[in-house]
């Protein structure tokens, strides 16, 4: 089973755990893991980027630097002057190129505004063409303002491409540098400091891939982790978040006075959890993916949660107390599994 298949039992297994939850006391304790879940998992859509620059800046080279899983590198065909829909080796892009030198380029950049707002803006400049940056810069700055007067403002990155045909040392790679942002200073454009990336060397790639991964909004942070493979700290980050929300509601679920609730509220928190830590590291989610996991806990790790799983049910028929036990042996087994899954899927 893949994702987009099973989202929709996802979806129906989240109603029924909030709806429940709405009617168990200390429910508002856990709500706002319940809104951040939500907006990371089942809210979530693919990442918006816009990369503006020349022709031959290496836009598309760099997105493929970017996503790609493999050694062998495969064509990406974007069109340049409108929204695509990159779908490549499991990683999903909302993608828009612009070519600042075209006279289309405002009403292109207008037209792709009204379809929808870019989560954030790479420019790109070529380092053997730095005496054009002023130019360049100037023409994205006078862009940007066209964007909707509701709309948050849009982070901006400068990319000086091709990193690898920069001179032979750190010295001139500053050098460059120092020529691009004295470009942005007298453009008076709102961008970070200019980043050195290398499609080929693969240089300067995690830093900018953590740095897109700290601007999105929510909704997007799930399908860029899975996108960007070199997001490594943003998976981690992005996994944990996913297990303490989950463990969190667990403990509400562990307080409901009601024997075998945790059948029917923990299962299908814990089979979110556990199949989001999959997705989220790039692997599908089906029958083999979940044998191997399993199969990674070993007989003392599997017979150790299904013992928890028992015993806060067991818990759940002492009056009173009972309920605390139970919620406490729901979170650890919740954190023990979303612990495993995390050593399984994005430590691997």
């Amino acid at each position: 089973m893949n994702w987009q298949v099973s989202r929709r039992g996802k979806e129906v297994a989240f109603d029924q755990l909030v709806r429940v939850l709405d009617r168990v006391p200390l429910v508002s304790s856990v709500r706002h893991d319940l809104k951040g879940l939500q907006s990371l998992l089942l809210h979530r859509r693919a990442p918006r980027i816009a990369a503006i620059g020349r022709a031959g800046s290496g836009r598309s080279s760099l997105l493929r630097a970017l996503i790609e899983r493999r050694s062998v590198r495969r064509p990406l065909h974007a069109a340049h002057g409108q929204w695509v829909e990159i779908e490549h080796e499991g990683a999903k892009v909302d993608w828009l190129e612009l070519d600042v030198d075209e006279d289309a380029a405002r009403a292109e950049w207008k037209a792709a505004l009204d379809e929808q707002v870019p989560d954030l803006v790479l420019v790109t400049l070529e380092p053997n063409n730095l005496d054009d940056a002023r130019r360049i810069v100037d023409r994205v700055n006078s862009l940007l303002p066209d964007t909707p007067e509701d709309t948050p403002t849009i982070r901006t990155f400068l990319l000086l491409t091709h990193a690898d045909l920069i001179g032979d040392g750190p010295s001139e790679v500053e050098a460059a540098r120092a020529r691009v942002e004295t470009a942005v200073q007298a453009s008076g454009l709102q961008v970070d400091p200019p980043m050195v990336v290398s499609s080929i060397s693969g240089a300067g790639l995690a830093p900018l891939s953590e740095a897109i991964m700290l601007a999105l909004p929510e909704e997007a942070r799930l399908e860029a982790a899975r996108a960007l493979t070199r997001a490594t700290e943003a998976r981690m980050r992005i996994g944990n978040e996913i297990v303490q929300g989950c463990t969190a509601v667990s403990v509400t679920v562990g307080l409901t006075p009601i024997p075998f609730s945790d059948m029917v509220l923990l299962g299908p928190l814990q089979a979110l959890m556990v199949s989001s830590l999959a997705y989220l590291s790039g692997r599908s989610w089906d029958k083999k993916t979940v044998a191997e996991w399993i199969g990674s806990l070993g007989v003392v790790g599997g017979l150790g949660m299904g013992l928890r799983y028992s015993a806060q049910t067991i818990a759940k028929f002492v009056p009173g107390a009972g309920n605390v036990v139970s919620a406490g042996v729901a979170a650890a087994g919740t954190t023990a599994m979303g612990q495993s899954a995390i050593k399984y899927f994005l430590k691997a």
